[in-house]
């Protein structure tokens, strides 16, 4: 299934992103990376265009599914060395975006069913296991922590001050997350000591984190990634100022793809709200390659601006300040972006992983886990439905 939901991705981003692939062309690079010349293999195979036209993703998703258990050619044989040049000159890597992670719980949070329950019981690697084959073959996996992971106790006067044991580090780890953002309403729960805790200890353990003015770079691939975590209450002169400096930083350090990772908008509303919009527009406009946002506790739409995708929120994911959330529903982002020899970047597949933040609908289990058919089905209509007031939405022309 999710073989087919990949493919139509792939047209969609084709005709949304604009990447000129023409029947009639020489080899061309697929969404995937892979190269295939279209033209040739229509020629080739006319019982392939006589049932399938000559939309060049269509013949490549039958190239994938058929063509190759039949031993059809991809490309003409002469075009080899054209092939393994247009192969070796491009870098690719694979981002996953999940949303709110909140690996413990809040100051006074009482009965069962509590996250510290489930680590005791069924230890670090239970709370991804379901996406973690997802994350284990992406390359870079990037979420919202949100509460200090520390020793230390919850010092700020709030309603749901919030904080994780450091041991449970292990769960990011073993759910193969690689960066965090530390940028939420929830960063100084446990006061400046307990942040610089939990700061040194993703350190410690290998894990990049970003947030406010930090950020941070993962190198994979040959692909220098860089991360921006920020808070977006009020859109400031000086936050507009901040964000500018942190993308110009990251590229004076020579990365080749940003990623900008906000926290923002309205809590329980399907729409983004006029502040984060402009926040994100901005981040485009000022070179951000992606955009994505959480805080609301539940979804919100995507949008294509200046061709760059924004996710306004993508939810909660693992999320341990709510033992039973009405709304369970949330989504992985997947992006697959190239990098040329010249250091140029497009997109290449994108991936909407529609998930619920939990295994079961009774409780929450605290075990993010993707969908399939009705459900699959109704998240994706959600998320089309939230985005639809968009000049250009993601889902525009997209099937599934």
């Amino acid at each position: 299934m999710r073989k087919a939901k990949f493919f139509a991705g792939m047209i969609v981003v084709v005709c949304l992103l604009s990447m000129g692939i023409k029947a009639n062309a020489a080899p061309q690079r697929m969404p995937d990376g892979a190269i295939f010349d279209a033209e040739y293999y229509a020629q080739m195979y006319p019982d392939v265009t006589a049932a399938l036209g000559i939309d060049p993703v269509v013949l490549y998703q039958h190239y994938v599914n058929f063509g190759k258990a039949e031993g059809r050619l991809a490309t003409n044989p002469e075009d080899a060395a054209t092939v393994e040049q247009m192969q070796n000159e491009f870098r690719k890597v694979t981002i996953s975006f999940a949303g709110d992670c909140t690996l413990g719980g809040y100051k006074g949070q009482t009965g069962g069913n509590v996250f510290d329950e489930y680590y005791r019981q069924y230890g670090s690697e239970y709370f991804f296991k379901n996406v973690r084959e997802i994350f284990e073959q992406d390359d870079i996996t990037f979420v919202n922590l949100e509460g200090a992971l520390t020793s230390y106790p919850q010092v700020v006067e709030k309603t749901f001050p919030i904080r994780g044991e450091p041991e449970y580090v292990a769960a990011l780890q073993s759910g193969s997350i690689e960066a965090v953002s530390l940028a939420n309403n929830h960063t100084f729960d446990c006061g400046r000591i307990g942040y610089d805790a939990c700061r040194k200890l993703l350190v410690d353990n290998g894990i990049a984190y970003c947030g406010e003015a930090e950020t941070c770079i993962v190198e994979k691939n040959g692909v220098r990634v860089g991360m921006i975590g920020l808070n977006c209450w009020i859109f400031s002169a000086s936050l507009r100022q901040k964000l500018q400096n942190l993308i110009t930083s990251l590229r004076e350090q020579q990365c080749e793809i940003v990623c900008v990772m906000f926290h923002g908008g309205i809590e329980h509303e399907y729409a983004s709200s006029a502040v984060t919009e402009a926040f994100a527009h901005c981040a485009v406009e000022y070179g951000a390659d992606i955009v994505v946002g959480a805080h609301p506790h539940v979804v919100q739409g995507i949008e294509i601006y200046r061709g760059k995708i924004i996710c306004y929120s993508l939810g909660n994911f693992s999320f341990g300040a709510n033992k039973n959330p009405s709304d369970k529903d949330t989504f992985i982002f997947q992006q697959t972006f190239f990098v040329e020899a010249d250091g140029s970047v497009s997109y290449g597949n994108s991936e909407v992983i529609p998930c619920k933040v939990s295994s079961t609908d009774l409780r929450n289990d605290y075990c993010p886990t993707p969908q399939t058919g009705t459900e699959y089905n109704r998240i994706m209509q959600k998320l089309m439905t939230c985005s639809a007031n968009y000049p250009v939405s993601f889902f525009d022309g997209r099937t599934w």
